[in-house]
């Protein structure tokens, strides 16, 4: 039998010593603010009011309770994640020290614990405090760009690193538990862990293997049940037992969009010699062959993903820990970002590597919905040890971390880092810091042992997951550079390149690129006063953490849109930028298969509310890039390309495994609505592939504005229907009639409401949303021909029909 109790915590200010309630979870930051003796750090200018914490050691308390019985038995403290440096006391004796967020920790302390109340307390010492005597035994200054303390200790912290501070994140050293700590208390072995690992796959046969981590080694013999493959008695390895098993005619798991994302369900049952049930579980795996394909070819070195050893385009984001606080991450939010990922008809999410490693939750989502993920390490955008301490901590991490990621149907592809090669390479840092050839020796040397050395090893003793030891494989500037590999091009937000090159520069697979916005009203006003609402007010100077900022925000939006002295009407306009940037993007990388294999845009989300590159703000807000690229994405889609001459076309894209034909209709109009001209084929198009319509036809109509409405039917026969406007001078201002848009039906229970626009002349960019609350639709920034058009909407919020509101151009 196993018993477990979650702890409750109770945090001492080290300045007043009063005690205040923390909780089964959270930091100490977090305790402040519900406290009520800090402010929201999300609203106004108050992030800078947290700082001081970093100063101060923070002592943590709890109590448990055993009985006699109690002590006779296994007795563990459990903390499966400890944030980050803390010093651990049970009735007053040391038990362990932490220093690594990524590691989940157990320790046994049978020795320790009394019958009747133990008292358990844990002092958290912040990262420069704890790094800044031990740096020097490193021999090296490591670059940390990011970090923006006084004293740059991200690089030696097994610490999430976008809380130290990022170009779309406050910097915020929480010092606590992310996820509640437990006491456990047993009679016999337990269950740490179980994996799955996939050895070989044909269409005949795969093997599989299975793997349970015990909690204490011993030399009994255990009863393995298996609905699926029967009893196995076993003995454990060193506290692992494994179990291969041979699968005939396996049904494969799927990215979504090329097949079903199978999981085959069994359930163990693993008892000891005594009969004891030790664990009763259900389990669910995958079976899939994945290769990355690196080869010579026409263009340079390719970059493809191959899953059941058929070339898959993965379309996607890069994704960022969902708030500046891990511990108020709920599974709920996790499973809600991959349905929303898997609805905008993504096949791919990349997690950032300068987060944490996702929950389990996310990752079941993934597996059941055929989103394949693309792994980094945790490790981003500076320069870290290769000492043999730093590196044993890290081996701790990933032998934890990759046989539990791995065993997961979506996990795709390992990649050692973000942007720690190319930041060596190419970002200045021997300049910047001063580094000598000794130091630039040493630091390569560093490189070598984590990326090249250590972390591949460990993963080839759990998985056959491919890996790559950074990303990206080659810069942008140099047209030589697009050619080999993994590409972050970020010509136009961090240079001066056009807003076309997103089009005109693409790399083999592209897996950074993107452009920022601001967040809409609603989100504005959770921290900002419409007072601050102007891009250079003090607010929005310091809510904008990149250093190119507000000004590159406008810079494109007053060439494409216009300049607005309205601040909601240039949120609106900033939005239409991100998204006209992203899709000239996608639809280049699409069109350019197979030169071309990939395209995750950044990003996908935000870790609090601010003007930043993601496509769904903190608040769970759809910008007009998440509806662009939910259109964009679709495995059959009509999309606008961008040429290298910088002029308009239309594309059939399709992503469909087999081939199938197409029928396609499209009607030319004016900007009154009048129809030009009704073209109509009929089109084959093979896996996965794009072909440009109607070029002749539509060339008459080049010198002139005019709108294109497209209808077509998809593989499943189903009707589509997309409306292209083609202007020459998109920032003109031109007289439109108001349309009439009434909210027809608002229900509060099912959080549904349908809205009705009537409109005479052609509307474009048609956005509707709300002053409070979360308004999502089936579709949003679109264009609309004169006529009556339904949308359905789903919200969050007490809102009435007075709540809405809309733009348009």
């Amino acid at each position: 039998m196993i018993g477990q109790t979650n702890l409750s915590w109770k945090v001492q200010h080290p300045v007043s010593k009063a005690w205040i309630r923390l909780g089964e979870k959270g930091s100490v930051q977090e305790a402040l603010i519900a406290a009520k003796q800090l402010p929201d750090p999300f609203v106004g200018m108050n992030e800078d009011k947290f700082m001081w914490i970093e100063d101060h050691q923070w002592t943590l308390e709890s109590e448990f309770f055993l009985t006699e019985s109690d002590l006779k038995q296994f007795i563990e403290l459990d903390f499966p994640s400890v944030d980050t440096y803390a010093s651990i006391f049970l009735n007053g004796k040391p038990v362990a020290e932490t220093n690594n967020a990524f590691v989940h920790y157990r320790f046994d302390v049978m020795d320790k614990v009394i019958a009747g109340k133990n008292q358990l307390k844990v002092v958290f010492t912040p990262p420069i405090m704890y790094q800044k005597p031990r740096m020097a035994k490193v021999g090296v200054t490591l670059p940390a760009p990011n970090d923006v303390g006084r004293t740059k200790v991200a690089p030696h912290c097994r610490k999430p690193q976008y809380q130290f501070g990022w170009d779309w994140s406050l910097r915020m050293l929480t010092m606590g538990f992310n996820e509640p700590a437990k006491v456990i208390v047993y009679s016999s072995n337990r269950v740490l862990a179980n994996y799955s690992n996939t050895l070989e796959v044909s269409d005949e046969q795969a093997v599989s293997e299975f793997t349970l981590l015990l909690a204490k080694e011993t030399s009994e013999s255990f009863t393995w049940k298996s609905k699926l493959f029967g009893d196995q008695i076993l003995k454990s390895d060193n506290k692992h037992l494994k179990r291969t098993e041979i699968i005939s005619n396996p049904k494969l798991w799927w990215p979504r969009g090329q097949g079903d994302a199978h999981l085959y369900e069994d359930h163990w049952i693993l008892q000891n010699e005594k009969g004891d049930v030790i664990l009763e579980k259900n389990v669910r795996f995958g079976l899939k062959k994945v290769e990355l394909i690196q080869e010579k070819d026409q263009w340079g070195t390719s970059f493809q993903i191959k899953v059941n050893n058929r070339p898959v385009f993965c379309k996607g984001a890069d994704y960022i820990p969902d708030d500046i606080f891990p511990a108020r991450i709920t599974d709920e939010k996790l499973r809600n970002a991959v349905k929303t990922m898997l609805d905008c008809n993504f096949n791919m999410v990349r997690i950032w590597g300068g987060g944490f490693y996702p929950r389990e939750s996310f990752l079941e989502a993934c597996d059941e919905g055929g989103l394949m993920v693309w792994e980094d390490f945790m490790f981003a955008c500076a320069m870290y040890p290769g000492t043999e301490d730093f590196l044993a901590n890290v081996k701790t991490e990933l032998d934890q971390q990759i046989p539990r990621l791995a065993s997961h149907a979506s996990l795709t592809l390992f990649n050692g880092n973000n942007e720690v090669d190319v930041a060596w390479k190419n970002w200045g840092f021997q300049k910047d810091y001063k580094l000598s050839k000794k130091d630039e020796a040493v630091i390569n040397s560093f490189y070598r042992k984590l990326f090249k050395e250590l972390i591949p090893q460990t993963i080839k003793a759990y998985s056959q997951i491919p890996y790559e030891h950074t990303s990206p494989l080659s810069n942008w500037g140099n047209e030589q550079f697009y050619n080999d590999g993994t590409q972050h091009y970020w010509g136009v937000w961090h240079g001066t390149d056009p807003i076309e090159d997103f089009g005109r520069k693409s790399g083999r697979f592209n897996a950074e690129y993107g452009f920022q916005s601001f967040p809409e009203l609603a989100t504005l006003s959770s921290f900002s006063k419409p007072v601050d609402w102007k891009l250079d007010s003090p607010l929005m100077k310091m809510r904008q953490k990149s250093y190119v900022g507000n000004n590159m925000i406008a810079k494109h939006s007053d060439l494409l849109y216009g300049k607005t002295a309205d601040f909601q009407r240039f949120v609106y306009f900033s939005q239409l930028t991100q998204a006209k940037a992203v899709g000239i993007a996608v639809v280049a990388h699409r069109t350019t298969f197979p030169r071309c294999a990939g395209t995750l845009y950044w990003q996908f989300n935000d870790c609090w509310p601010a003007p930043t590159w993601s496509s769904i703000d903190y608040y769970g807000r759809w910008k007009a890039l998440q509806y662009q690229v939910k259109q964009d994405f679709k495995d059959v889609t009509i999309a606008a390309r961008i040429d290298t001459l910088g002029k308009e076309k239309y594309v059939l894209i399709s992503d469909i495994p087999t081939g199938f034909l197409c029928e396609i209709e499209a009607e030319i109009y004016d900007f009154q609505g009048k129809v030009l001209d009704t073209l109509k084929c009929r089109q084959a198009i093979a896996y996965p592939h794009s072909v440009e319509l109607f070029p002749q036809e539509l060339s008459a109509f080049r010198g002139k504005d005019f709108a294109v409405n497209f209808k077509w039917k998809d593989e499943t026969g189903k009707t589509c229907e997309r409306l292209f406007i083609h202007d020459l001078l998109p920032e003109k201002q031109v007289p439109v009639m108001e349309p009439l848009v009434t909210v027809e039906s608002l229900d509060p229970e099912t959080g549904t409401g349908v809205v009705i626009i009537e409109n005479q002349t052609i509307l474009k960019d048609f956005w509707f949303t709300s002053r409070e609350g979360k308004v999502v639709m089936d579709q949003n920034f679109v264009h609309l021909l004169p006529g009556k058009h339904r949308f359905e909407f789903i919200f969050e919020g007490k809102l009435t029909k007075d709540s809405f509101f809309w733009f348009y151009r």
